[in-house]
């Protein structure tokens, strides 16, 4: 009884053995390594697939979806560009004392309105670098009407809405190589002033610096008098073109703010009680 019940327990004992041994001698190749993430995960028969489970084709990974495209930082909370106009626009002209536009070159400076010729101006006109026996008168004039100055040899030249320089240039054009191989044309304004008298403060002329109008000549004299006509501003050019300005509507309607131009004359009328 003692001997079948010793080999027993002997059998059981020595099977684990057994089965270690067997492992030892047969390696671990059969055993199967199982992707904690694999690609396709297994579904249970009857069951569909859940989309949170999609496979991210940029990183291979369960459940995480495509990363947002970036907006580039050059463009973000930036405006949009503008593109460049190199169009000069259209050509600019200068109003001339009667009510015509003088043309005037886009490269000359607008700044030096002073300097910008009109109808009524005086001018003086030198010549130099001509044979003695050619020699040429100096010419003093106001422009005329037209904006034109008349010179020597029944020369005609634009001069209104130009600066001394430019006509100067111009004049030469009109003698070269026409009638004289070499000369030079020099331009001389006189002084250029405007007047404003009547009821303001400080009546008397005043140093035409150009850009002028009606309502700031008055400020420049020191604004009315208690007495002032408000409503019988007159402005008499040098041409004689008289203009009646209203204060009050031209300082609505800037286009009632004639402009004035040198030797031009400003007259505020007196109140009647």
């Amino acid at each position: 009884m003692k001997t079948s019940l010793v080999a027993t327990l002997k059998h059981w004992t020595g099977m684990p053995v057994v089965l270690v041994a067997g492992l030892l001698l047969g390696g671990c190749s059969h055993l199967y390594y199982a992707d904690p993430n694999p690609g396709q995960p297994y579904t249970f028969p009857g069951e569909t697939p859940s989309k949170a489970a999609e496979v991210a084709p940029s990183t291979g990974r369960v459940g995480t979806a495509p990363a947002p495209l970036v907006t580039p930082v050059a463009a973000v909370g930036r405006p949009p560009v503008a593109p460049l106009n190199n169009d000069p626009g259209p050509a600019v002209g200068i109003p001339t004392a009667a009510g015509s536009v003088a043309p005037v070159n886009s490269g000359e400076s607008q700044t030096g309105g002073s300097s910008i010729l009109h109808v009524g101006d005086k001018v003086t006109v030198s010549f130099s670098d001509v044979p003695r026996d050619s020699a040429l008168p100096e010419k003093e004039q106001r422009v005329g009407e037209d904006g034109k100055i008349l010179l020597p040899f029944n020369v005609s030249v634009l001069a209104a809405g130009k600066t001394p320089s430019r006509l100067a240039d111009d004049i030469r054009k009109e003698y070269v190589p026409k009638y004289f191989v070499r000369l030079t044309a020099t331009v001389k304004t006189e002084e250029r002033v405007y007047f404003v008298g009547g009821e303001v403060k400080i009546a008397g002329r005043q140093p035409y610096i150009g850009d002028m109008t009606v309502l700031r000549a008055i400020d420049t004299a020191g604004g009315f008098t208690d007495f002032a006509n408000r409503k019988k501003i007159e402005l008499r050019r040098s041409n004689g073109e008289k203009h009646v300005i209203v204060y009050e509507k031209a300082r609505e309607n800037p286009k009632l703010d004639l402009p004035v131009y040198a030797n031009d004359q400003i007259t505020v009328a007196k109140r009647r009680f």
